[in-house]
Protein backbone atom coordinates (compact mmCIF):
# COMPACT_ATOMS: atom_id res chain seq x y z
CA UNK A 1 0.00 0.00 0.00
CA UNK A 2 1.15 3.69 -0.66
CA UNK A 3 1.78 6.33 1.86
CA UNK A 4 -0.99 8.08 0.61
CA UNK A 5 -3.31 5.08 0.45
CA UNK A 6 -2.24 3.87 4.06
CA UNK A 7 -3.05 7.39 5.55
CA UNK A 8 -6.55 7.29 4.00
CA UNK A 9 -7.33 3.98 5.10
CA UNK A 10 -5.89 5.46 8.62
CA UNK A 11 -8.18 8.22 8.30
CA UNK A 12 -11.03 6.48 7.63
CA UNK A 13 -10.64 3.81 10.04
CA UNK A 14 -10.32 6.86 12.53
CA UNK A 15 -13.41 7.91 11.34
CA UNK A 16 -15.25 5.05 11.95
CA UNK A 17 -13.34 4.49 15.64
CA UNK A 18 -14.74 8.05 16.75
CA UNK A 19 -17.96 6.94 15.44
CA UNK A 20 -17.90 10.55 13.34
CA UNK A 21 -21.44 11.50 12.30
CA UNK A 22 -22.81 11.38 8.51
CA UNK A 23 -26.31 12.19 7.18
CA UNK A 24 -28.98 10.28 5.97
CA UNK A 25 -30.99 10.95 2.68
CA UNK A 26 -32.68 13.14 4.91
CA UNK A 27 -29.75 15.33 6.36
CA UNK A 28 -30.03 13.23 9.89
CA UNK A 29 -27.13 12.32 11.61
CA UNK A 30 -26.53 8.83 11.38
CA UNK A 31 -23.68 6.42 13.29
CA UNK A 32 -20.90 5.16 11.03
CA UNK A 33 -19.99 1.93 11.64
CA UNK A 34 -17.48 -0.82 11.08
CA UNK A 35 -19.13 -3.77 8.93
CA UNK A 36 -18.91 -7.31 10.15
CA UNK A 37 -16.88 -6.63 13.28
CA UNK A 38 -17.88 -7.68 16.81
CA UNK A 39 -16.73 -6.82 20.29
CA UNK A 40 -17.08 -8.52 23.88
CA UNK A 41 -15.52 -9.07 27.21
CA UNK A 42 -13.62 -11.40 29.23
CA UNK A 43 -11.89 -11.67 32.36
CA UNK A 44 -8.53 -13.23 32.82
CA UNK A 45 -8.46 -16.31 34.28
CA UNK A 46 -12.16 -15.68 35.51
CA UNK A 47 -10.76 -12.26 37.55
CA UNK A 48 -13.22 -9.43 37.61
CA UNK A 49 -10.47 -7.20 38.19
CA UNK A 50 -8.68 -8.35 34.79
CA UNK A 51 -11.42 -7.60 32.17
CA UNK A 52 -10.25 -7.36 28.69
CA UNK A 53 -12.10 -6.11 25.81
CA UNK A 54 -12.18 -8.00 22.39
CA UNK A 55 -12.49 -6.90 18.79
CA UNK A 56 -12.89 -9.07 16.18
CA UNK A 57 -13.56 -7.82 11.99
CA UNK A 58 -14.13 -10.74 9.63
CA UNK A 59 -13.52 -10.73 5.25
CA UNK A 60 -16.47 -10.67 3.06
CA UNK A 61 -16.02 -14.04 1.81
CA UNK A 62 -16.16 -17.57 3.39
CA UNK A 63 -13.45 -18.81 5.48
CA UNK A 64 -11.51 -21.17 3.03
CA UNK A 65 -11.31 -24.85 4.00
CA UNK A 66 -8.49 -24.62 6.38
CA UNK A 67 -10.16 -21.63 7.91
CA UNK A 68 -9.16 -17.99 8.26
CA UNK A 69 -5.22 -16.76 8.83
CA UNK A 70 -5.45 -14.73 12.42
CA UNK A 71 -3.71 -11.28 13.26
CA UNK A 72 -3.91 -10.77 16.85
CA UNK A 73 -3.46 -7.25 18.20
CA UNK A 74 -2.63 -5.34 21.02
CA UNK A 75 -3.93 -2.20 22.12
CA UNK A 76 -6.99 -3.17 20.17
CA UNK A 77 -9.02 0.39 21.80
CA UNK A 78 -6.24 2.25 19.02
CA UNK A 79 -5.76 0.04 16.18
CA UNK A 80 -8.53 -1.66 15.58
CA UNK A 81 -9.92 0.01 13.27
CA UNK A 82 -6.87 0.73 11.80
CA UNK A 83 -6.06 -3.06 11.11
CA UNK A 84 -9.66 -3.50 10.03
CA UNK A 85 -9.70 -0.95 7.24
CA UNK A 86 -5.85 -2.13 6.39
CA UNK A 87 -7.18 -5.59 6.27
CA UNK A 88 -10.09 -5.00 3.87
CA UNK A 89 -8.11 -2.60 1.36
CA UNK A 90 -4.75 -5.27 1.25
CA UNK A 91 -6.74 -8.32 2.07
CA UNK A 92 -8.89 -7.30 -0.90
CA UNK A 93 -6.11 -7.13 -3.30
CA UNK A 94 -4.76 -10.10 -2.13
CA UNK A 95 -7.93 -12.22 -2.39
CA UNK A 96 -8.03 -11.19 -6.32
CA UNK A 97 -4.62 -13.24 -6.26
CA UNK A 98 -5.78 -16.13 -4.66
CA UNK A 99 -4.41 -15.61 -0.65
CA UNK A 100 -7.66 -15.35 1.34
CA UNK A 101 -8.02 -12.49 3.84
CA UNK A 102 -7.47 -12.53 7.32
CA UNK A 103 -9.17 -12.35 10.92
CA UNK A 104 -8.63 -9.31 12.55
CA UNK A 105 -8.98 -9.62 16.40
CA UNK A 106 -7.93 -7.01 18.83
CA UNK A 107 -6.72 -6.82 22.28
CA UNK A 108 -7.80 -4.04 24.24
CA UNK A 109 -9.62 -2.88 27.77
CA UNK A 110 -12.84 -1.52 28.77
CA UNK A 111 -13.50 2.41 28.17
CA UNK A 112 -13.22 5.05 25.80
CA UNK A 113 -9.46 5.52 26.18
CA UNK A 114 -6.75 4.66 23.28
CA UNK A 115 -4.48 3.37 25.70
CA UNK A 116 -4.95 2.01 29.78
CA UNK A 117 -1.19 2.67 30.43
CA UNK A 118 -1.70 1.17 34.22
CA UNK A 119 -3.07 -2.31 32.54
CA UNK A 120 -0.56 -2.22 29.70
CA UNK A 121 2.49 -1.82 31.55
CA UNK A 122 1.10 -4.98 33.61
CA UNK A 123 0.03 -6.65 30.86
CA UNK A 124 3.17 -6.19 28.28
CA UNK A 125 6.20 -6.51 30.28
CA UNK A 126 7.78 -9.39 31.18
CA UNK A 127 9.41 -10.67 34.81
CA UNK A 128 12.36 -8.67 35.66
CA UNK A 129 14.51 -8.89 38.85
CA UNK A 130 14.14 -4.70 40.58
CA UNK A 131 10.96 -3.99 38.04
CA UNK A 132 8.07 -1.28 39.30
CA UNK A 133 5.49 -2.71 41.48
CA UNK A 134 2.21 -3.35 39.15
CA UNK A 135 4.68 -4.54 35.84
CA UNK A 136 6.57 -8.03 35.05
CA UNK A 137 2.64 -9.72 34.11
CA UNK A 138 3.58 -10.48 30.43
CA UNK A 139 3.46 -14.30 31.68
CA UNK A 140 -0.35 -14.24 33.15
CA UNK A 141 -1.19 -12.10 29.99
CA UNK A 142 0.24 -14.82 27.39
CA UNK A 143 -1.76 -17.38 29.97
CA UNK A 144 -4.87 -15.61 29.27
CA UNK A 145 -4.64 -15.76 25.47
CA UNK A 146 -3.54 -19.12 24.85
CA UNK A 147 -5.87 -20.72 27.50
CA UNK A 148 -9.20 -18.26 27.42
CA UNK A 149 -8.70 -15.69 24.10
CA UNK A 150 -7.97 -18.19 21.27
CA UNK A 151 -10.54 -20.97 22.65
CA UNK A 152 -13.07 -18.01 22.10
CA UNK A 153 -12.08 -17.54 18.98
CA UNK A 154 -12.03 -20.78 17.59
CA UNK A 155 -15.42 -21.03 18.96
CA UNK A 156 -16.91 -18.11 17.48
CA UNK A 157 -14.55 -18.30 13.81
CA UNK A 158 -12.78 -21.22 11.60
CA UNK A 159 -9.40 -20.62 12.29
CA UNK A 160 -6.01 -21.61 10.56
CA UNK A 161 -4.09 -22.09 13.42
CA UNK A 162 -1.00 -22.47 11.56
CA UNK A 163 -0.83 -18.83 10.29
CA UNK A 164 -1.23 -16.59 13.51
CA UNK A 165 0.74 -13.60 13.69
CA UNK A 166 0.98 -11.72 16.97
CA UNK A 167 1.32 -7.88 16.66
CA UNK A 168 2.55 -5.41 19.54
CA UNK A 169 3.54 -1.69 19.58
CA UNK A 170 6.14 0.13 22.23
CA UNK A 171 5.46 -2.05 25.40
CA UNK A 172 3.09 -4.57 23.58
CA UNK A 173 6.49 -4.87 21.14
CA UNK A 174 8.15 -5.58 23.81
CA UNK A 175 5.69 -8.24 24.86
CA UNK A 176 5.57 -9.48 21.53
CA UNK A 177 9.85 -10.09 21.91
CA UNK A 178 9.18 -11.71 25.43
CA UNK A 179 6.13 -14.55 23.67
CA UNK A 180 8.75 -15.12 20.62
CA UNK A 181 11.28 -16.19 23.88
CA UNK A 182 9.74 -17.71 25.63
CA UNK A 183 6.85 -19.82 23.60
CA UNK A 184 8.05 -19.49 20.29
CA UNK A 185 5.13 -22.06 19.08
CA UNK A 186 2.56 -19.59 20.23
CA UNK A 187 2.24 -17.57 17.25
CA UNK A 188 3.66 -18.43 13.62
CA UNK A 189 4.37 -14.76 12.82
CA UNK A 190 5.32 -12.26 15.19
CA UNK A 191 5.44 -8.90 14.72
CA UNK A 192 7.31 -6.16 17.18
CA UNK A 193 6.85 -2.51 16.46
CA UNK A 194 8.73 0.01 18.18
CA UNK A 195 9.44 -2.40 20.90
CA UNK A 196 10.72 -0.97 24.57
CA UNK A 197 13.93 -2.73 24.64
CA UNK A 198 14.70 -0.27 26.88
CA UNK A 199 12.68 -0.99 29.83
CA UNK A 200 14.71 -1.80 33.24
CA UNK A 201 17.77 -1.75 31.49
CA UNK A 202 16.76 -4.10 28.72
CA UNK A 203 15.54 -6.98 30.79
CA UNK A 204 14.72 -8.57 27.77
CA UNK A 205 17.56 -8.99 26.04
CA UNK A 206 17.97 -11.99 29.26
CA UNK A 207 15.01 -13.68 27.14
CA UNK A 208 17.33 -13.37 24.31
CA UNK A 209 20.04 -14.62 25.72
CA UNK A 210 18.25 -18.08 26.95
CA UNK A 211 16.58 -18.68 23.62
CA UNK A 212 18.88 -18.60 21.88
CA UNK A 213 21.27 -20.58 24.16
CA UNK A 214 18.67 -23.37 23.32
CA UNK A 215 16.17 -22.70 20.84
CA UNK A 216 13.72 -24.56 20.79
CA UNK A 217 12.81 -26.85 17.61
CA UNK A 218 9.66 -24.73 16.24
CA UNK A 219 12.02 -21.32 15.71
CA UNK A 220 13.06 -22.82 12.61
CA UNK A 221 9.38 -22.42 11.34
CA UNK A 222 8.77 -19.18 12.68
CA UNK A 223 9.08 -15.35 11.15
CA UNK A 224 10.15 -12.29 13.14
CA UNK A 225 9.91 -8.67 11.81
CA UNK A 226 11.05 -5.97 14.16
CA UNK A 227 9.92 -2.35 12.97
CA UNK A 228 10.98 1.03 14.18
CA UNK A 229 10.42 4.90 13.00
CA UNK A 230 13.47 6.79 11.90
CA UNK A 231 12.45 9.65 14.26
CA UNK A 232 11.52 7.88 17.35
CA UNK A 233 11.13 9.91 20.47
CA UNK A 234 12.46 13.13 18.45
CA UNK A 235 10.64 16.62 19.65
CA UNK A 236 8.03 17.97 17.28
CA UNK A 237 9.31 20.12 14.35
CA UNK A 238 9.16 23.81 16.18
CA UNK A 239 9.19 22.60 19.37
CA UNK A 240 12.05 24.40 21.58
CA UNK A 241 14.95 21.92 22.54
CA UNK A 242 14.26 19.56 25.55
CA UNK A 243 17.31 18.20 27.17
CA UNK A 244 15.17 15.97 29.31
CA UNK A 245 13.77 14.81 26.27
CA UNK A 246 17.22 14.21 24.32
CA UNK A 247 18.38 12.26 27.41
CA UNK A 248 15.52 9.49 27.20
CA UNK A 249 15.67 9.67 23.79
CA UNK A 250 19.68 9.04 24.13
CA UNK A 251 18.79 6.25 26.85
CA UNK A 252 15.98 4.48 24.97
CA UNK A 253 17.80 3.84 21.81
CA UNK A 254 14.85 2.75 19.69
CA UNK A 255 16.28 2.17 16.37
CA UNK A 256 20.00 1.07 17.54
CA UNK A 257 18.47 -1.42 20.33
CA UNK A 258 15.24 -2.99 17.32
CA UNK A 259 18.54 -2.90 14.41
CA UNK A 260 20.96 -4.74 16.38
CA UNK A 261 18.39 -7.25 17.73
CA UNK A 262 17.22 -8.41 14.34
CA UNK A 263 20.75 -8.43 13.33
CA UNK A 264 21.70 -11.29 16.55
CA UNK A 265 18.74 -12.98 15.18
CA UNK A 266 19.22 -12.99 11.41
CA UNK A 267 22.19 -14.76 12.42
CA UNK A 268 20.90 -17.81 14.24
CA UNK A 269 19.66 -18.95 10.75
CA UNK A 270 18.88 -21.45 9.50
CA UNK A 271 17.82 -22.64 13.39
CA UNK A 272 16.35 -19.79 14.26
CA UNK A 273 13.63 -17.62 12.87
CA UNK A 274 13.50 -15.53 9.76
CA UNK A 275 13.86 -12.02 10.59
CA UNK A 276 12.98 -8.60 8.87
CA UNK A 277 13.98 -5.45 10.15
CA UNK A 278 11.98 -1.75 8.48
CA UNK A 279 12.55 1.60 9.76
CA UNK A 280 10.10 3.95 8.74
CA UNK A 281 11.93 7.03 7.51
CA UNK A 282 10.78 10.19 9.11
CA UNK A 283 8.30 8.41 11.41
CA UNK A 284 7.99 9.54 15.22
CA UNK A 285 7.46 6.89 18.26
CA UNK A 286 3.38 7.31 17.89
CA UNK A 287 2.47 8.55 14.03
CA UNK A 288 4.44 4.85 13.13
CA UNK A 289 1.54 2.95 14.33
CA UNK A 290 -0.31 3.06 10.79
CA UNK A 291 2.49 2.43 9.05
CA UNK A 292 3.23 -0.70 11.24
CA UNK A 293 -0.51 -1.76 11.33
CA UNK A 294 -0.17 -2.09 7.91
CA UNK A 295 3.32 -4.05 7.42
CA UNK A 296 1.51 -6.26 10.05
CA UNK A 297 -1.48 -6.80 7.95
CA UNK A 298 0.58 -7.83 4.89
CA UNK A 299 2.73 -10.23 6.99
CA UNK A 300 -0.29 -11.93 8.03
CA UNK A 301 -1.62 -12.88 4.59
CA UNK A 302 1.34 -13.50 3.28
CA UNK A 303 1.39 -17.51 1.99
Amino acid sequence: MTRRGLLGAAAAAVAADLMTCGSSAAGEPVAVTLPRTVQWDMTAGGDPARPHRLFASWPETPPPPEGWPVLYLLDGNSVFGTATEAMRVVGGHGAAAGIPPALVVAIGYPGDKPFDQMRRARDYTPPAAGAPSGTGGADAFLDFIENNLKPEVERRFRVDRGRQTLFGHSYGGLFVLHALFTRCAAFQRYVAASPSIWWQDRAILDGERRFTAALPPAAAGRSLLVTVGGNELQAPPGEPPDPAREERRRKARMEGNARELAERLTALAPRGPAVGFVSFVGETHGSVIPAAVSRAVAVALRR
